[in-house]
């Protein structure tokens, strides 16, 4: 994973749009911290604004602010919902270029979160043991994920067993795939307290014989070739939320054995418009054309005036499979970090589905979902996500560690609490860690060196030692 780097960061990043909040503006290296009692300029640009012409913006505002105790402080009302942009100016130099989201009260309570809703393990027909897996998911930033092996509800607890006691800040959803004997359609659970394919699997014929008796009270709407598929699938939903679970539609244009789609168009379309579903994965673990049909399946379906939640996921059986993993999942906005608050913000619509292409700094992302939604999204998963990320690859290569005995709790803890703290400062949640005395000291030291010794040079040329640009 390569460096990102960078001389100065802006505490918060998420504030409440139309309200005075104090920011504040801190050195991400010792060596460029404010210079104590210069005035610096901070042009403040909204991205969603009405402007006639981008060659002379009349909708930025200037403010001036004096470097203090090692930092730059100001205060603003971030005017409506939207991404605002920030030059940090010394003089007639660029020092630095910030960039702030505002948000509308419901939204600004909610809380961001990435996650894979769709994946196997070595408990099925996957690669990695399970517990290995929950590190690797954390490793690469992610909050939340369901381990949804093919017709098994139980490896999930393999990993909660060796990571009990323990605080990764990795949330793990109860999962399973459920395959209706009878029918080629998967259909994901997540959230529910007990398995739904237990009761298929351990008693076929009373499974049979239930989904048999739901065939006789379906609408004359559905087509007749399809109705014992459909009532089986309303078994399995109906169970799945009998159990407290959600319901997801995952990858119809999925072609097993690249021979034919795994649900049909017409079938699908029917499965999408039947209300049994609380989710649809618009994004899986398909080639980008298959995912193409997905999302304009998806499309149409709401051009018809349907409605219905996103979600994205790798359906990853390998991590080699580096075009599903990490590339394909879900961001939701949770009121709380748990089971419930991401299954309740899922039922809500206040999910986001998204697939990336490229690699590292190459990568683009494309989000599906409400535009509002969206557009916060693609914010975070320029400035925020990137960040957690790093964070989050020490958790993860500790997790593993530990669960082969490598390591301590202590240090997979540590590391997770790095991770919580910069989201707190990031949002607002909690006052960022500022230059103490000696911290400032040793700085304003160091830079009368520099000034007053220090050479100019590039290359093989010297010159007399001059001013800094800080």
């Amino acid at each position: 994973m390569l460096p990102r780097t960078e001389n100065y960061r802006i505490y918060p990043s998420i504030v409440p749009a139309d309200k005075p909040v104090e920011m504040t503006v801190a050195p991400a290296e010792r060596a460029f911290m404010p210079v104590e009692g210069e005035e610096y300029t901070l042009i403040i640009t909204p991205v969603d604004a009405d402007e006639r012409d981008y060659h002379s913006s009349v909708c930025r505002t200037t403010i001036s602010a004096k470097a203090k105790n090692g930092v730059i402080k100001f205060e603003y009302a971030f005017p409506s919902e939207q991404e605002h942009h920030i030059q940090l100016m010394r003089g007639a130099t660029k020092l630095a270029i910030f960039y702030i989201f505002s948000l509308y009260d419901d939204l600004y309570s909610m809380r961001p979160m990435r996650g894979d809703l769709h994946l196997h393990s070595f408990r099925s027909d996957g690669t990695r043991d399970p517990a290995a897996l929950a590190g690797h998911y954390r490793e690469q930033g992610y909050d939340f994920f369901a381990l949804t092996d093919h017709n098994r509800f139980y490896p999930g607890g393999e990993i909660d067993e060796v990571y009990r006691g323990v605080d990764t800040g990795l949330l793990r959803i109860p999962g399973e795939e459920v395959h209706t004997p009878g029918s080629m359609l998967h259909i994901v659970h997540i959230g529910g307290n007990e398995s739904v394919a237990y009761r298929y699997v351990s008693n076929t014929e009373g499974y049979r014989a239930e989904a048999a008796e739901l065939v006789k009270d379906l609408p004359d709407t559905v087509p007749e070739q399809y109705k014992e598929r459909y009532a089986m699938a309303r078994w399995a939903t109906e169970n799945i939320h009998r159990n407290g679970g959600l319901a997801i539609f995952p990858h119809p244009f999925w072609r097993p054995a690249e021979l034919i789609h795994n649900v049909n168009m017409e079938f699908s379309n029917i499965l999408l418009g039947s209300g049994m579903f609380d989710a649809y994965e618009v994004i899986g673990g398909m080639s980008r054309t298959e995912n193409n049909h997905s999302v304009t399946l998806w499309n149409d379906f709401r051009a018809n005036g349907g409605r219905i939640s996103v979600v994205g996921s790798s359906d990853v059986h390998s991590l080699d499979e580096s075009i599903y993993f990490p590339c394909n999942f879900t961001v939701c906005f949770a009121k709380s970090n748990t089971v419930d608050g991401v299954l309740d913000a899922i039922k809500s619509g206040l999910s986001v589905a998204v697939e990336t292409t490229g690699v590292e700094y190459s990568r683009e992302f494309r989000a599906y979902g409400d535009l509002r939604l969206v557009t916060y999204t693609q914010y975070l998963l320029a400035h925020y996500f990137p960040r957690q990320e790093r964070l989050c690859a020490g958790v993860g290569v500790a997790m593993r560690a530990y669960a082969m005995g490598e390591c301590s709790k202590e240090v997979v803890e540590l590391n997770a609490k790095l991770v919580e703290e910069h989201r707190q400062r990031f949002f607002g949640a909690a006052a960022p860690i500022l230059p103490d005395e000696k911290m400032i000291d040793f700085e304003t030291r160091w830079r009368q060196v520099h000034i007053k010794k220090g050479p100019i040079t590039k290359g093989s040329s010297i010159n007399p030692p001059a001013t800094m640009q800080i």
